[in-house]
């Protein structure tokens, strides 16, 4: 009898680590559902409301984290998930966490290793110990590197017309579009990067380009 309850506890907790399906509407990049409060919902995910816990049901169990401390003291806590495949589309997924700053100063003075990336910040290693509060934490923002090239075509095709197109230096092309929260980077030199956020946060992806492109 113990062993059959055994194994009943056993299947319990395994359906319970199942992967989560995306809604078939969600499951593209360009399929960004617009909510009424001016957030967004893309690849299943709403922003300021899915936890980390919750995205992991859908992009799976593995990942890397990093605390990122920049040049000018400001820090954030990204979620890397290397190969994810949503729709027969494979891709890398970046989740920013959102952390105010006395929680991002508290895990870096209970990080581990840290080393310079090539950015000139100062990345750590959130401590294992700290795992469970990461889970808590919601998705502020989101980036996807798919493994598939884009072309200017093709981002017509599917996103529709951008709002405004930004060029920096001779590779780099942002096609913006305020309204769905989303900056789609085309980069003639690199892979190409989609960065979503809720609409109503998408100053914090258009001010740094506005700045570089003052530079």
């Amino acid at each position: 009898m113990a062993r059959v309850v055994f194994f009943l506890i056993l299947l319990i907790s395994l359906s319970g680590c199942e992967q989560q399906e995306v809604p078939a509407e969600q499951i593209y990049p360009w399929q960004i559902e617009l909510l009424p409060d001016g957030g967004s919902r893309v690849f299943g995910i709403e922003f300021n409301r899915t936890t980390l816990a919750e995205a992991r049901k859908i992009l799976g169990s593995h990942h890397d984290e990093g605390l990122f401390e920049n040049r000018d003291g400001s820090m954030s806590l990204e979620i890397y998930f290397n190969e994810v495949t949503l729709g027969g589309i494979s891709g890398k997924f970046i989740l920013t966490l959102d952390a105010d700053e006395a929680q991002l100063q508290a895990l870096k003075e209970r990080a581990g290793n840290s080393r310079t990336v090539d950015s000139g910040a100062r990345r750590y290693r959130p401590s294992s110990a700290d795992r469970e509060l990461l889970y808590e934490m919601t998705i502020s923002g989101l980036g996807y590197i798919p493994y598939v090239n884009l072309d200017e075509e093709m981002v017509h095709q599917r996103f529709g017309e951008p709002a405004e197109i930004m060029r920096i230096g001779e590779d780099k092309r942002h096609f913006l579009y305020p309204d769905k929260g989303l900056d789609l980077l085309l980069d003639g030199e690199g892979k190409e990067l989609l960065q979503y956020v809720a609409p109503r946060d998408f100053e914090r992806l258009q001010l740094p380009l506005l700045r570089q492109f003052d530079s």
